[in-house]
């Protein structure tokens, strides 16, 4: 049961270190902190491990009390692929084989060392599967246990801030893209059926690298209508109006704290 004395601390963990909101109460929405720490890449140690430890010492320096950690990652710590229907795999573990199957096709040996996730696949729908490092699970799990935090949830932010947004869609064919600092993730959806999804890294203005991923993904997919409707979101500064790239900017709502609107990525919108 709840006591005045829980709280729940949500992280998003990027490659430039941590962004934490500090919810109280029964509902998650009550946002009573939010703050940024920077971090600085170290040469030969994986690109998260400098976020995961400031989030252990941020961990170490809480008040006592039940603390449940929810952590949502940059598109940098995840890979993508898409998992068409396949009416011969009946058994939830044989989808799950398959799609570690299809990232060791893609990726290689690397591929040995991701845990692989997938949602649940209805009939007739491509369901994305992702893979993350096991080290950074682990290192997560281990850092929880030596606070004394429970780890709630590991969720990659464009699926977090999908399933936020997704209502806005409508269901019709759509583009829904996730701009970070560092990488740009886009999906592409018909018919609430993923067409596809990629992730590209960033080394300058986004709107520079979008339109060449709209098409690859456009003809792979076989896409024929004239210009789905884009929709963006992501914890970055709202993107001016463009003319030549018309877009939705998805933010949470004007009444929202003006934590929630600088701690996004870690609140998962």
């Amino acid at each position: 049961m709840w006591s005045p004395r829980s709280q729940s601390l949500h992280v998003g963990l990027s490659a430039q270190g941590l962004i934490h909101a500090r919810t109280a109460g029964l509902w998650r929405s009550q946002v009573v902190a939010c703050e940024r720490i920077d971090c600085v890449a170290v040469a030969d140690e994986e690109s998260w491990r400098p976020a995961v430890t400031a989030l252990s010492r941020l961990l170490a320096a809480q008040r006592r009390g039940k603390t449940s950690l929810h952590v949502v990652l940059s598109g940098r710590f995840v890979r993508w692929q898409l998992l068409p229907w396949r009416p011969e795999l009946t058994q939830a573990r044989e989808l799950s084989a398959y799609a570690s199957l299809r990232f060791r096709e893609t990726f290689g040996k690397a591929a040995q060392d991701w845990q692989v996730l997938h949602a649940p696949q209805a009939p007739g729908k491509t369901v994305p599967a992702c893979a993350i490092d096991a080290a950074l699970i682990e290192a997560l799990r281990s850092t929880c246990e030596t606070s004394g935090a429970s780890l709630a949830a590991v969720t990659p932010y464009f699926a977090s801030a999908f399933d936020h947004w997704r209502g806005n869609l409508n269901g019709k064919t759509a583009w829904f893209g996730l701009i970070e600092p560092d990488c740009l993730s886009l999906g592409l959806l018909r018919d609430g059926n993923w067409m596809g999804l990629h992730t590209e890294r960033l080394d300058g203005d986004w709107r520079h690298v979008l339109p060449g991923m709209m098409a690859q993904i456009g003809i792979s997919a076989g896409l024929t209508e004239a210009a789905p409707p884009l929709y963006l979101a992501g914890g970055v500064d709202a993107p001016l109006p463009d003319p030549g790239l018309p877009f939705a900017w998805l933010r949470p709502k004007a009444q929202a704290p003006r934590a929630v609107a600088d701690c996004r990525m870690a609140l998962g919108v």
